[in-house]
Parts: C-alpha cells; sequence; structure tokens
C-alpha cells in the first residue's frame, strides 16, 4: 500500500505513537517496579533467594507466554481488541498485587501481568508500523523503546517518593494501575489496521479506515497470502533465527541486570535501599533510545545493532577486570549501547515479516528471547550469591560477545524498506 508507506506525518500518526506507546510505558514501569519493591518483599514475607527469583522471573515466564500465544492470535483477530484487553489486564492485576498474603500469590499475578506485556509487542508494533510512512518507520518503532524507558524512569521516581512508606511494595506495584487505566482510555479510539483488513479480505472496512485518515486512495488485498507456516520456511526462516537471536543475546543480560538493579548496584558498592542509582542508568539507557532515532534512519539498522553489541561486550568486560572508580561509567556506558540497540528487537520483525504473518514472528520472537531472560532473572539471585558479581558480569560479557558475531554475520539491514514487499533481506 504505497500511499501509506509514501504519506506525510499527520496529527493522525502522532496520536497513533500515543495509542501504541501506552502498553510500552506500562511495561517499563511495571517490570522495573518489582525491582524496587524486593527490599520491602524481602522483609515483609521472608523471601530466600529461591522466592526471590520466581517473583523476579514470573513476569518474563509470562511474557514467554503472552508472545507466542497472542502474536497469532493477533493476526487472526486484529490489532485493536487485543490491544485493549491487554490494558485492561495491566490495570485489574496492579491492583490486585496490592492485596496479596504470600509470595505464591504474587508469583501467580506476576506471571498473569506478564502475559498480557507479552502480548502487547506484537500488537502494538504490529499496528504502529502498519500505519507509519516508510521515511519514519524507524523513528516510530524505536519510540516504543524510549517509551518503555520512560516508563521504567517514571517507576524509579515515583518509588523514590514511596520506598519510605510502611509496606512500600504495595503501593509500588499498584500504582502501574494509572498509566494503564490512562492508556486503556487513550487506545478507545484506536482504529483497527488497514493492512490486516486488506490482507484478511475485509476491503470495505480497509478503505473507510484509509478514507478517513489519508484520504480517496486505492486500497486491495496483498498479491498472495502468507500463512503462518511460512515462518518456517524460506525466507522467513532464517530471517525469524537472527531476529529471536539478537533479541535473546539483547535481553538476557539486561533484564538480569534490571529486575535486580538494586542488589546489583549494592554488589557493585554503589550504595542500597535508594533507586537514585536504578534511576540513573535507566536515565542512560533512555538517553542511548533517544540517540538511536536519528541514527536509525542515518546510519541504518544493521550498524545500530553491531555497535549495540560491541560496547555491551566491552562495558561487561571492563566491569570485571576494571577498577571500581570505572563501574559508574562503563554501566553508563553500556545502557547508551543497548539502549541504542533496544529498538531493533521490534524494528526488525515489523520490517523483516508481512503483515499476515508480522504479530506472529514478532511474537515467536518475543517469546524465545523471554525463555533466556527468564532462565537469567531467575538465576541472578542465586548466582550473586554462590559466585559473586564479578562471574554474573563475566557470563554477561560472553552473550554479548555472541551476539556482537552474529550480528556482524547476519544482521541486515531494512532502511527504507516499504512493508507490501514480501522477502526478507
Amino acid at each position: 500500500m504505497n500511499f501509506i508507506d509514501d504519506a506525510r506525518v499527520s496529527p493522525f500518526h502522532r496520536r497513533l505513537l500515543l495509542y501504541a506507546n501506552a502498553g510500552l510505558f506500562c511495561d517499563g514501569y511495571i517490570l522495573s517496579s518489582i525491582g524496587l519493591a524486593i527490599p520491602s518483599l524481602t522483609l515483609r514475607f521472608h523471601l530466600d533467594p529461591l522466592t526471590t527469583g520466581w517473583i523476579g522471573a514470573s513476569t518474563l515466564l509470562g511474557i514467554l507466554a503472552g508472545a507466542v500465544i497472542f502474536g497469532p492470535l493477533t493476526d487472526r483477530f486484529g490489532r485493536r481488541i487485543i490491544m485493549m484487553a491487554d490494558l485492561a489486564v495491566f490495570a485489574l492485576v496492579s491492583l490486585l498485587q496490592a492485596g496479596v498474603t504470600d509470595s505464591l500469590q504474587l508469583v501467580i499475578l506476576r506471571f498473569i501481568i506478564g502475559i498480557a506485556i507479552g502480548a502487547d509487542y506484537p500488537i502494538a508494533a504490529a499496528l504502529l508500523s502498519e500505519f507509519v510512512p516508510a521515511r519514519g518507520r524507524g523513528a516510530a518503532l524505536n519510540s516504543m523503546q524510549v517509551t518503555w524507558f520512560l516508563g521504567a524512569c517514571s517507576a524509579y521516581a515515583v518509588g523514590n517518593v514511596l520506598i519510605s512508606q510502611p509496606d512500600s511494595w504495595r503501593w509500588l506495584l499498584a500504582s502501574a494501575a494509572v498509566p494503564a487505566l490512562i492508556g486503556l482510555a487513550m487506545r478507545s479510539s484506536a482504529p483497527e489496521s488497514v493492512r490486516w483488513l486488506a490482507a484478511r479480505g475485509r476491503v470495505d472496512e480497509a478503505r473507510a479506515i484509509a478514507l478517513r485518515y489519508f484520504g480517496d486512495v486505492t486500497v486491495a488485498p496483498p498479491a498472495r497470502p502468507v500463512a503462518a507456516a511460512a515462518l518456517v520456511r524460506r525466507p522467513y526462516s532464517g530471517a525469524l533465527a537472527f531476529v529471536a537471536t539478537m533479541w535473546l543475546l539483547q535481553v538476557v543480560p539486561l533484564f538480569a541486570i534490571y529486575t535486580f538493579a538494586p542488589s546489583v548496584l549494592q554488589s557493585l558498592h554503589l550504595g542500597a535501599g535508594s533507586p537514585l542509582g536504578s534511576l540513573a542508568i535507566t536515565i542512560a539507557f533512555l538517553v542511548g533510545s533517544l540517540l538511536a532515532t536519528p541514527l536509525l534512519d542515518i546510519v541504518g539498522r544493521r550498524a545500530v545493532c553491531i555497535a549495540g553489541f560491541l560496547v555491551a561486550t566491552l562495558a561487561f568486560v571492563a566491569l570485571v577486570v576494571g577498577p571500581p572508580a570505572l563501574v559508574v561509567p562503563v554501566f553508563v556506558a553500556y545502557a547508551l549501547g543497548i539502549g541504542a540497540a533496544a529498538g531493533l528487537e521490534l524494528i526488525y520483525p515489523c520490517e523483516l515479516f508481512p503483515t499476515p504473518i508480522r504479530a506472529t514472528a514478532t511474537g515467536f520472537a518475543a517469546g524465545i528471547s523471554r525463555i533466556g531472560a527468564f532462565a537469567g532473572t531467575f538465576a541472578l539471585p542465586l548466582a550473586l550469591a554462590r559466585y559473586g558479581v564479578g562471574a554474573v558480569m563475566g557470563t554477561c560479557a560472553a552473550l554479548s560477545a555472541v551476539g556482537f558475531v552474529v550480528a556482524l554475520a547476519f544482521a541486515p539491514e531494512t532502511r527504507g524498506r516499504r512493508l507490501d514487499g514480501e522477502n526478507p533481506a
């Protein structure tokens, strides 16, 4: 649909950014707030490292299930209805967390909210990519990562206020309901994807939405339908393997550290009990994402992917062998590098796969990445207790080095690609 790829950015596209990014803001807020709540939860429920690992990792296990299940459902039933439902779950479960009476209840609720988060990745990314012009698609999709870090920053800022309150964990976890309800109100006016409607043969509905936002244009279904089974065949199987591997190697170190940022910072002798250190690192991730917004369209996707893994590798090596004085600048360098490259987790699957299987591919890649993220997050408190922070940082360095080699060998360039094309690079 050339009229979408060639369109000018309009007020509608700016509103669309709000619709899509509402979920990502909540994702960042929810996944970051648990790290702040862990010290208070430990005192309240007498948590051991194993239970702490389950609380931190249960959300990631839910993301695995949600992304894999709801990616195909989004391709089958549409973007809009599921996009509304997942934010309703965010709000409800966030409030329910405040009333838990034991750690098992919290693990179950964190798993459920993880399912909703996992659903949001393929839904929001697909809807946004299918409406945004080719010229601004990289910046638009990268804004989702920027918004994720904004949500995380907000969680740490709110946590800094609430952490001194009695049973602060209740307020921290329940507070996520506020942005979720705001986002739900915004998403109520979101349209269904024109590309998805046309791909499903619902041309009249697609034409009506296109007329409203793009004027009198020609809407036609794709020349050749693409079934979900195509993901395991060439040319899509190779693209799927790359996206899943890249995503996995980015998020395993990131989520393992992020979920327990206060504990990691304490192990690195950067203080304990205050969210300010975590907030500073999150701001660095945010700055990295903001810097990547123009770079993705100037130097391209491939260069940003390679550079992100290279910076991460060097940063983790420096944390292992460098003096304590380097801890803060090295952590900031890592955050800047991976913050810049993290947007590719959603950009690549949206640009490498056609409309009928776009959400399925995104969901599958997100699910694969969360298998590793779950394992890393679950194991982190045990690894810190048994092997120390040096071994943890060394493992992160090795994973990042593998990511650098994979990116150097396989990262494609998709800058300026039209979504109507079906063959991945």
